[in-house]
């Protein structure tokens, strides 16, 4: 019953030896890969957070001068005085819908604004 769990994890754990060696050997065959070590970590991170920061910057003024170049388009359509059409004046009279009414509309009286007036 514990034969393929222990299979499992014999083959995990010669994986796991596995990539460590092969990396191992690509570090000693390659000088690059060994030369990560001596490079100044901080002077790196350094680099990066510039050019990051530099990238950030970039995108905002992008970003705000899209915003500029809209409102101002905006702002001339806004400034400039549409000119209306002449409305048509509707007829005075017109002709009354007809409305069929079964029941007269039944209406409440206003409420006095006195407050003991009932």
């Amino acid at each position: 019953m514990m034969l393929p769990l222990l299979t499992f994890a014999s083959g995990v754990i010669a994986g796991a030896i596995g990539v460590r060696m092969v990396k191992n050997a690509k570090a000693k065959a390659d000088p690059k890969i060994a030369d990560l070590k001596s490079i100044d970590v901080k002077a790196a991170a350094r680099e990066g957070a510039g050019k990051a920061q530099t990238a950030v910057r970039e995108a905002a003024v992008t970003g705000l001068l899209a915003i500029e170049r809209t409102s101002a388009g905006l702002r001339s359509h806004l400034a400039t005085p549409v000119e209306e059409a002449p409305v048509e004046a509707a007829p005075a009279e017109a002709e009354p819908a007809k409305e069929d009414v079964a029941e007269p509309a039944k209406s409440e009286p206003a409420p006095s604004a006195a407050p003991g007036a009932a």
